[in-house]
């Protein structure tokens, strides 16, 4: 007997709806549990499938997104297959073999991509390099032509940009902070305009929420607030710092150490945070309701902290080595973590049982990541000295299939990759 996906949904809404015989609901589970089953075949052979293939390896990675979407069942694994299957197959339409280089990729730095930070505008992000440059890039359909809007001849050790998108903060090894507009033009000749500079070593820096001023801790330990001209000391701290954070509710300073612990200072020392299996705390990041704590730590796990009760939520684990930084969305149901291991994944925060989807197209360590403002991307840059940006809905990925590619599924790869149980239908809309 051939069965549609519509008729599968139809049944499962009319035992929703009508309570039917026990024997209908184990039907519909089973018809769910063939689709799940070939949704999870179909990404595998798209991911199988040659790269000297792409038309192909295309559609069968967009017929298998088709079923998935219409398949009502669970959607805890196949997701992560549909991603993966959907995001390789996008890579090799368009494909620059000679210098192999895919539609979400774009080099600007001659170094390792050190931060990557969303300004203002959903379209225009910011990336510090190794290299010593900041570049400031537009993200439309894909990357325009990068702008270098600082370059100097020391490590850059950390990038932040203001609440309202203004300033730069960019955070040196030996040659202190640099504070810079963000709209400063291309580099010229007269490579100092429109800079604020405090040579004073750091270890960590932040923009303090609402205000031009930054929270740094010193070479020595001091934590101290920074505007033009003026500073405040708050305190010492004798651990070495990997890390800084700011809430911006009530404007405390986080400060995450290589020893492990989370110190929290609001006019002095007011508590700190202490994990069992102490390692080193190398990226941190509150939820836009400032509730949720992140903590990226050098084992390679997340922990995540609840801010308001003070108490552990747990831990997430899945990556191979050390977290290098880590993100929440804008409404905090996702978030992203980037590793040594050469991955960026995003986890469903409220949801355990999820598997994340997992972006590992670089080659080397992923520095730095962070969500676009309205959710919708990530943005990594990597010690292969590229930038990427990865669509975090499936449907953007879907959707750029049927643009690029201008034929369907034939009815012989229908039955190699589908199947004689499922009527044919067209891959992609008559319209494309």
């Amino acid at each position: 007997m051939k069965l549609s996906l519509t008729l599968i949904i139809s049944l499962l809404a009319s035992v929703v709806m009508y309570g039917q015989p026990s024997k209908l609901d184990l039907e519909t589970e089973i018809a769910i549990l063939r689709t799940t089953e070939l949704v999870q075949s179909m990404s595998q052979r798209s991911l199988l499938t040659p790269s000297y293939f792409p038309e192909r390896k295309a559609l069968v990675a967009r017929q298998a997104y088709n079923f998935w979407i219409e398949n009502p069942g669970d959607r805890l694994v196949s997701h992560l297959n549909v991603y993966q299957a959907l995001y390789y197959a996008n890579k090799y339409l368009g494909y620059d073999p000679v210098k192999k280089q895919s539609f979400n990729q774009a080099l600007g730095h001659n170094e390792s991509v050190i931060g990557v930070q969303y300004g203002a505008n959903a379209n225009t992000f910011y990336t510090a390099g190794s290299d010593g440059k900041v570049i400031r890039w537009q993200l439309e359909e894909g990357f325009n032509t990068p702008e270098v809007i600082y370059e100097g001849d020391h490590l850059i050790r950390s990038l932040d940009i203001s609440d309202d998108g203004e300033l730069i903060l960019v955070v040196t090894k030996q040659q202190g902070i640099i504070i810079m507009p963000a709209h400063r033009q291309a580099t010229t000749s007269d490579e100092e305009s429109e800079l604020a500079i405090d040579r004073e070593l750091v270890q960590s820096g932040v923009f303090m929420p609402g205000e031009n001023k930054v929270a740094v801790v010193t070479k020595n330990g001091e934590l101290k607030i920074k505007g033009f001209g003026k500073e405040e000391t708050i305190g010492r701290t004798s651990e070495r710092v990997s890390s800084m954070e700011v809430n911006k509710s009530n404007k405390e300073i986080l400060v995450g150490t290589a020893s492990g612990n989370v110190q929290f200072w609001e006019d002095t020392l007011a508590r700190k945070l202490y994990i069992e299996e102490a390692f080193a705390v190398n990226a941190m990041a509150i939820s836009s309701d400032y509730k949720t704590l992140a903590l990226g730590r050098e084992k390679g796990d997340v922990v995540l902290y609840d801010l308001e009760k003070h108490e552990m939520i747990r831990i997430i684990s899945g990556h191979q080595s050390a977290i290098t930084d880590v993100d929440f969305n804008f409404d905090g149901t996702k978030l992203l973590s980037a590793s040594r291991d050469g991955s960026v994944r995003v986890w469903d925060v409220n949801d355990p049982r999820k598997l994340p989807l997992v972006l590992d197209d670089h080659t080397d360590w992923v520095m730095s990541a962070c969500f676009s403002p309205d959710g919708k991307r990530v943005i990594s840059g990597s010690r292969d000295n590229y930038i990427r940006f990865w669509p975090v809905d499936h449907q953007e990925l879907a959707d750029r299939i049927c643009t690029m590619v201008n034929r369907n599924l034939s009815k012989e790869e229908w039955v190699e990759y589908v199947g004689t149980s499922i009527e044919y239908t067209e891959t992609c809309p008559v319209s494309n």
